[in-house]
């Protein structure tokens, strides 16, 4: 015999087998709590930071590149994190288009 078909056997026969399971709900609300409370605020800091390098050297085409483009991530963050403003986009999206929801 093979420990492989040991280990079935013993899984069959024996009658109180305890299958282990999650009993909670999987969610991803406290993912998004603790990014809105510490990641935006650090993607902030530091889009602060190359934008204030960078008008200190005079490369202000830099700075509007990268200023825009972090709100545009920064809006993107926002998006994600609520539900109502993602159907509200994605039905206004689908209007576009003269598809009614």
């Amino acid at each position: 015999m093979s420990l492989t078909y040991t280990v079935v056997d013993l899984t069959i026969t024996t009658p109180h087998v305890d299958v282990l399971a999650q009993t909670t709900e999987v969610s991803t609300g406290g993912l998004r709590a603790w990014i809105g409370d510490n990641i935006i605020f650090t993607i902030l800091l530091l889009a602060a930071c190359v934008i204030g390098i960078g008008g200190m050297r005079g490369n202000l085409s830099k700075v509007f590149t990268v200023g825009g483009l972090s709100l545009v991530g920064l809006c993107f963050f926002a998006i994600a994190q609520s539900e109502s403003a993602a159907t509200g986009i994605g039905n206004f999206l689908l209007g576009l288009m003269g598809v009614q929801v």
